[in-house]
C-alpha cells in the first residue's frame, strides 16, 4: 500500500476518523459495576433517540477505527438526558473480544456501560451478529428514534475481486485479528435491508461513513429499511467522519440532515483531497425509479449501444461501476427530458454537498484522483455497456432490484 493510499483512504473502504484524546476518564472498578440511575442505563424506560455505531475493523483500517472509537467517546459528552448511544466495536485486539458499549455523561464525567459481550471473537462482518447487537437493544432499550451508523469496508453494490465473495456488501472481519482484509463473511445489503426492516422502530438515519455506498443499486435496495440514507458514491479519506462533531448533532433536535454533513464536509474543506456526500429521501425512491424507466426505454436500448467516457466515474479505468448518475444522464438526454429526470432527482437527493478542494482520491483506481465537476449528482450508479468486455458486471446487474425497476430489462440489457 503507497502512502498516498494508506493515509488518504480506504480502499474498498470505509471511513475512520479524526484522532482524539479520549476523554473518558477511567472509571473505579465500583463505580463500572453500579451505574448511575438515570433513564439511559435503566432498561425498560423509553427514551426519545438512540443510535448504533457498529464498526466492523478487524482489518486493514483497524488502527484508524480504533481512533474513531476516541472520537465518539468525545461526542458522547454532549448527549442529552432522554438519548441513548451504544457503540458495538471490534478490532483487530487480541487482548479484548467484541462488545457493545453504551455511553452517557454523568457530573462531568462519561459512564461506560458494557451492555453485551461476545465470549469469542464473532465475525462482525456477519448479520448474525448484527442481529444479535439489534436485538440486545431493542429487547431491552426501547426508543421513539432509532438512527445507525456503519462503518468498516465496503464495495457498494459491485461484487468483490474474491470471486467466491457476494456482492452489495459492507463489512470485513478477516476472522484473524490481524490487519489483513480476507474476506469470511460480509453483510450483505438485502440481508440489512431485510434485517432493519424488521426492527420495532424504523430507522430514521442511517449513514454509511464507508466508502461507495451511495449508488442507486444500494440505496434501493433499502429504500424501506431508513427514511434518510447519508453516504458518499466516492471512496473516503481515511480519517473519515469527525465523529466529536457529528455524534452530537444526531441528538440535536435543532439539527438535521444537511447538518450532519456540513459538518463532515468541514472537515475536509482545507484538505488537498475532499469528499463528496449526499443524503437520500427513501420515500422518493420509487417514484424516482419510475422517472429513471421512461428514459432508460428512450434512450439506453441495447440495440445502441452508449460508451461514458467524458462521464464522471468515481473509481476512473475498467470498472464502469460507479458512474456519477446525473452526469450520463445529461450527456445523453435531451434538454426536456433532462430537466424533467433532474427535478425527480432534486426531491430524492435534496442535499449534496463537495469539500473546497473538488478532488477525490481512488486508490481502488490505482491513486487516480476524480475531479468533481459541477454536474455532480453525488449518486452513483451502473450503465450497462459492452456486453462482451463487461459481461460479469452486466450479469451482477441484474440481481439487483434496480435493474428491473429502472427498467433495464426492458431496454435488453
Amino acid at each position: 500500500m503507497n502512502l498516498l493510499r494508506k493515509i488518504f483512504l480506504f480502499v474498498p473502504v470505509i471511513a475512520v476518523l479524526l484522532a482524539g484524546c479520549d476523554y473518558s476518564d477511567a472509571l473505579e472498578e465500583s463505580d463500572k459495576s453500579v451505574l448511575p440511575q438515570i433513564k439511559p442505563f435503566i432498561k425498560g424506560d423509553t427514551v426519545s433517540r438512540t443510535m448504533l455505531i457498529y464498526i466492523m475493523a478487524e482489518n486493514s483500517i483497524s488502527s484508524f477505527l480504533s481512533t474513531d472509537f476516541s472520537e465518539i467517546k468525545v461526542g458522547a459528552y454532549a448527549l442529552p438526558d432522554d438519548a441513548r448511544l451504544f457503540v458495538y466495536f471490534d478490532n483487530s485486539d487480541t487482548t479484548s473480544l467484541p462488545a457493545l458499549y453504551q455511553y452517557h455523561p454523568y457530573n462531568g464525567r462519561l459512564i461506560e456501560n458494557v451492555v453485551y459481550s461476545f465470549n469469542e471473537d464473532v465475525c462482525s462482518s456477519d448479520t448474525a451478529t448484527l442481529g444479535k447487537v439489534l436485538d440486545v437493544i431493542f429487547d431491552n432499550y426501547p426508543t421513539d428514534n432509532f438512527d445507525l451508523i456503519m462503518g468498516s469496508h465496503a464495495d457498494g453494490w459491485i461484487r468483490h475481486q474474491a470471486k467466491s465473495a457476494p456482492h452489495r456488501t459492507i463489512g470485513i472481519d478477516n476472522g484473524k485479528n490481524s490487519y489483513t482484509n480476507v474476506i469470511t463473511k460480509t453483510i450483505e445489503i438485502d440481508e440489512l435491508a431485510t434485517l432493519l426492516e424488521r426492527l420495532p422502530v424504523k430507522v430514521d438515519r442511517l449513514m454509511f461513513d464507508a466508502c461507495l455506498m451511495q449508488g442507486v443499486e444500494v440505496v434501493y435496495a433499502l429504500r424501506n429499511a431508513a427514511d434518510w440514507i447519508i453516504a458518499s458514491p466516492a471512496e473516503i479519506p481515511a480519517y473519515g467522519a469527525p465523529y466529536d462533531k457529528v455524534v452530537p448533532l444526531f441528538f440535536d433536535a435543532s439539527s438535521d440532515v444537511e447538518d450532519i454533513m456540513c459538518e463532515y464536509k468541514k472537515a475536509y474543506d482545507n484538505e488537498y483531497y475532499g469528499v463528496v456526500l449526499s443524503a437520500i429521501r427513501t420515500s422518493y425512491l420509487q417514484e424516482f425509479a419510475d422517472s429513471t424507466r421512461r428514459y432508460v426505454e428512450k434512450y439506453f436500448d441495447i440495440a445502441s449501444p452508449r460508451n461514458f467516457y467524458n462521464c464522471t466515474s468515481y473509481v476512473p479505468g475498467n470498472i464502469p461501476a460507479y458512474y456519477d448518475m446525473n452526469s450520463v444522464m445529461k450527456s445523453v438526454l435531451d434538454v426536456a427530458d433532462y430537466e424533467s429526470w433532474k427535478n425527480v432527482l432534486g426531491n430524492v437527493f435534496p442535499y449534496v454537498m463537495v469539500s473546497n478542494s473538488k478532488m477525490v482520491y481512488s486508490a481502488i483506481a490505482g491513486g487516480r484522483i476524480v475531479y468533481i465537476s459541477s454536474d455532480c449528482g453525488a449518486v452513483s450508479a451502473y450503465f450497462p455497456q459492452d456486453r462482451v468486455a463487461n459481461r460479469r458486471h452486466n450479469e451482477d446487474f441484474k440481481t439487483t432490484e434496480w435493474y428491473k425497476a429502472a427498467g433495464w430489462d426492458v431496454a435488453g440489457w
